[in-house]
């Protein structure tokens, strides 16, 4: 992920990250208390890469704590299997 706009309180990252992967990032970034508002999307689903928004507080806290649950679940789903 690149840093594509950073200003006080939004984010705007660039990736090669799917939909797959990002939507679920999304989804457990507005879990977090400090987010006010999480979006991805591209201006082509093919030949574009994604550009993932995150308004609020502390975006690299949020994201590392997003990435943390999703790790946490991932761990848990292999230790059952």
């Amino acid at each position: 992920m690149k840093i594509v706009e950073n200003k006080e309180n939004m984010t705007v990252l660039e990736t090669e990250e799917t939909s797959t992967l990002i939507n679920l990032l999304v989804d457990r970034l507005w879990e977090e208390k400090d987010v006010k508002r999480a979006a991805y999307g591209s201006k082509h689903p093919f030949l574009d890469n994604m550009q993932l928004l995150i308004e609020g507080k502390n975006a690299k806290k949020s994201i590392e704590k997003a990435c943390d649950s999703i790790t946490k679940d991932c761990n848990s789903l292999l230790k059952s299997i």
